[in-house]
């Protein structure tokens, strides 16, 4: 058997929660799967490459590379305008794989999509990038979809009632988390992003700028703190884009008071490594997301002791599992109570570290390969 995967947003140089999807499922279906042939196909505006660009540290002889020499933004438009080109003109597959919701056009009889959260439906005013096109192409590329995997529950329940996909050819696969590299840090670690960032004292760490993510939320709750039990803020993510030319995220900041937030810090796009070492030294991720598919930074924090604070919504509970605080994204008070409870709590802390760390420990990137491999023979033998 041979698949090819839509492997653009594993290629992306800053990479979001699709794209560590992508990556880390090309990185370990070969290996898991060795009977089968991989091809990360991708965009190479720069010219036909041999062997590989991406993967190259992949022992796996049965993954291979393919790069069409076309520019990402002339492909897209052709694509919105013509439905064209085909990837079946540039590789050569029996099963497609297309990790994020919408793969490039294809009339592939045996197509295996990955539906990470409809947010875009339930909070549309969140997802500026979302256009008619990519609408109109995720409703027919789920009409046809041989399989279309989620996942959580509270996706699988989404996809179908709002778009009338039948049980049967939905797979609930939840991701997984890096351990080497999202594991409670070492105190070096520790205080060297502490020292980077400037970050002094107690903080709290808000993962994700998007509009989803909700942070004007996080800036009210913490005016309404007492100004003695305010904690720095460090925001960490690249400044997402806007159809307007805005700045969300300073509006956000500038929606309270002048001096009602204390000290907020802005690290920006930052590698894994700074990431975990800045969550790990974190007392509370706070994640008062409007809706989440999954929630792997909430994975990301417990994997790390981080305590958590997230919200009672969509897949997140599911998740969480009682390893967390969780909160009504759309009560202040109720977020204020809650972070002012968890940083007064010393035990309360110790014991969401514990639980936060077996709670992620059942969550393997491994897992969710195995399985997706799994799915993907099940579409070729449909």
């Amino acid at each position: 058997m041979r698949v090819a995967i839509d492997a653009r947003p594993a290629t992306a140089p800053e990479k979001t929660g699709v794209g560590y999807y992508a990556d880390h499922l090309i990185r370990r279906m070969p290996s898991l799967d060795p009977g089968t042939e991989y091809v990360a196909w991708y965009l190479n505006a720069g010219g036909f490459l041999r062997g590989r660009r991406f993967f190259r540290d992949v022992a796996a002889s049965n993954l291979r590379e393919r790069g069409t020499p076309i520019p990402a933004q002339l492909f897209n438009r052709t694509t919105a305008r013509l439905d064209l080109p085909r990837i079946e003109w540039f590789v050569r597959f029996d099963v497609l794989f297309g990790p994020n919701f919408v793969p490039a056009p294809t009339r592939a009889a045996r197509l295996v999509v990955t539906v990470h959260d409809l947010g875009f439906r339930f909070h549309p005013g969140t997802a500026p990038q979302t256009v008619p096109w990519w609408l109109t192409g995720l409703e027919r590329t789920l009409g046809v979809a041989t399989r279309v995997i989620v996942p959580s529950e509270a996706t699988r329940r989404d996809v179908t009632e709002l778009y009338g996909v039948e049980p049967g050819r939905i797979a609930t696969i939840p991701l997984g988390v890096d351990t080497l590299t999202f594991r409670p840090p070492r105190e070096d670690e520790v205080r060297s992003v502490r020292r980077r960032f400037g970050i002094e004292g107690p903080y709290l760490i808000f993962l994700g700028l998007d509009r989803r993510k909700n942070l004007p939320a996080l800036a009210e709750a913490v005016r309404r703190m007492p100004g003695p039990d305010r904690p720095t803020l460090v925001l960490v993510g690249g400044r997402p884009w806007d159809p307007d030319g805005r700045d969300r995220v300073r509006e956000a900041l500038d929606g309270v008071p002048p001096g009602s937030l204390g000290r907020v810090v802005l690290t920006g796009y930052v590698p894994d490594e700074t990431k975990a070492a800045l969550l790990g030294g974190a007392d509370a991720l706070v994640y008062p997301s409007l809706y989440e598919g999954f929630g792997l930074p909430v994975l990301e924090a417990m994997a790390c002791g981080t305590p958590v604070i997230a919200s009672e919504v969509a897949a997140l509970p599911e998740l969480v599992d009682g390893a967390g605080v969780l909160i009504d994204p759309g009560d202040p008070d109720d977020l204020a109570d809650r972070i002012g409870t968890v940083l007064a709590d010393d035990a309360l802390r110790g014991r969401l570290r514990a639980a936060g760390i077996e709670r992620a420990s059942g969550y393997a990137w491994d897992e969710t390969a195995r399985r997706t491999a799994a799915v993907l023979h099940e579409a070729a033998g449909a």
